[in-house]
């Protein structure tokens, strides 16, 4: 899986798709997010909800896992050209499946429009992995797409991933090819949901987990 090739184009592609939305639900429980100290963020992509973060919790020491380089490199530009080229940030790049977290170090967890890029059997390697980096009263905030649960936003909503998952697995040899409910695996991994929001026909979700 590499999202090299798209990530010079993700913006647009992103606007073009979903307007601010996708944007507007990374970022819709940062107010209400406790004070950090060590952040660790899977997936960030070009960085435009890193920045949001940087400007709110300033103090904060951030680890960014991403598996492309060019990610990186866009997420830099954008932190540098937003005034925010001091703030504690510290990019890895490398495939989350197989880098190893430091234990019990994190008191926040960010996974935005992530964890839809693994199938079932990778997400019960992947999820627990992720979870022994968290702190005993760490915070997860979690985002991604969800299927409708009836109706007309039911089939819109299978269509609209549906469509994704085609064009992202051409595209970046996506492992997945639908969603998958990681409640179970957080809550395995001692963490009860707090708050919930959904946008877009119900076709987003963002979620603030608490251990």
């Amino acid at each position: 899986m590499s999202f090299d090739l798209l990530a010079p184009h993700y913006r647009w592609m992103e606007a073009l798709c979903a307007g601010g939305q996708l944007q507007r639900c990374r970022t819709a429980l940062l107010p209400v997010i406790q004070p950090p100290q060590r952040v660790l963020i899977y997936g960030e992509g070009n960085g435009r909800f890193l920045s949001k973060l940087c400007r709110r919790f300033p103090a904060a020491e951030i680890t960014v896992v991403e598996a492309s380089s060019v990610m990186i490199s866009l997420a830099r530009t954008r932190l540098q050209r937003a005034g925010l080229a001091d703030s504690h940030v510290d990019f890895i790049h490398a495939d989350a499946l197989t880098w190893q977290p430091p234990a019990v170090t994190y008191d926040l967890v960010v996974t935005c429009f992530f964890l839809d890029c693994f199938s079932a059997a990778q997400l019960r390697q992947l999820v627990p992995l992720i979870a022994t980096a968290a702190t005993s009263e760490a915070q997860w905030l979690n985002a991604d797409f969800q299927i409708a649960p009836s109706g007309l936003r039911r089939l819109c909503s299978r269509v609209i991933v549906g469509f994704l998952y085609a064009f992202f697995r051409r595209a970046t040899q996506l492992a997945a090819d639908e969603l998958v409910d990681v409640s179970p695996l957080l809550a395995a991994a001692g963490f009860t949901r707090c708050e919930r929001h959904t946008f877009v026909l119900r076709l987003l979700f963002c979620e603030r987990w608490q251990r």
